[in-house]
């Protein structure tokens, strides 16, 4: 048995010990989140600026995991191919889009078809790319508040249908009435909402909505012909 002191002894050594050996374990460490960028020069200059300030290591090639921004890219076709080349190439990259502000609806909804999980417009590069870029390493799907409507549509009713798809028939709103036995005033009515749906300011574009075969909405518009009572 030992003495007191001993006890307090060994119980301080024994503490010690225990201190030092939490003393010499490593630390974790972090690696810092990738970004490779791929685009027009300028663009893709500021982009990397702006990233590698947050802490993001700028990648000549997209790693594992890493965010790829696409920047700089005026034309549409370049965009979607860049985006689904990246895409392909890289399964698991989280891809965002830097885009020209005042692009139509359309053209955002058909770059998230190609893979696109973050839409950044150039005029708020400086305030969005960065967290951004931070939701889609999370997981997240990250777009401007505008993209809602098209990504979680209000869905068409069987009547809204009926009408759009003699719209794209060329039928004007009279043809239409009498075709379905409605008031003309009914007919403008559902048009009015049937338009407010699918992002249309005219019958023009709504029937180019209609017949893009990237919209969804085109046979579920297209085979809803047949008349039926409102």
């Amino acid at each position: 048995m030992l003495a007191p002191g001993a006890k307090a002894d060994a119980a301080a050594g024994r503490y010690s010990r225990m201190g030092t050996t939490a003393s010499l374990a490593p630390l974790p460490t972090w690696a810092a989140p990738a970004a490779a960028l791929v685009g027009e020069r300028r663009a893709c200059l500021d982009a990397a600026r702006l990233l590698s300030g947050a802490g993001f290591a700028i990648r000549s090639k997209p790693a594992p995991g890493a965010v790829v921004v696409l920047a700089g890219q005026a034309r549409e076709d370049v965009r979607l191919r860049a985006a689904r080349t990246v895409g392909e190439a890289h399964p698991d990259a989280r891809i965002l889009a830097v885009l020209p502000s005042g692009v139509p609806n359309t053209a955002l909804r058909r770059v998230l078809l190609a893979g696109v999980t973050g839409i950044v417009f150039e005029d708020e590069l400086d305030r969005a790319l960065v967290p951004t870029a931070h939701a889609l390493l999370a997981g997240q799907l990250a777009v401007p508040v505008v993209l809602g409507q098209q990504i979680a549509p209000r869905p068409l009713s069987h009547r809204e249908k009926q009408i759009l798809s003699l719209l794209v028939l060329g039928m004007t709103n009279r043809e239409i009435a009498g075709k379905l036995f409605l008031a003309e005033s009914t007919v403008k009515t559902h048009l009015s909402s049937a338009f407010r749906k699918i992002d249309a300011h005219s019958r023009a574009e709504a029937v180019a909505r209609i017949q893009d075969p990237e919209s969804g909405i085109v046979l579920g518009v297209l085979a809803a012909t047949t008349p039926r009572s409102a």
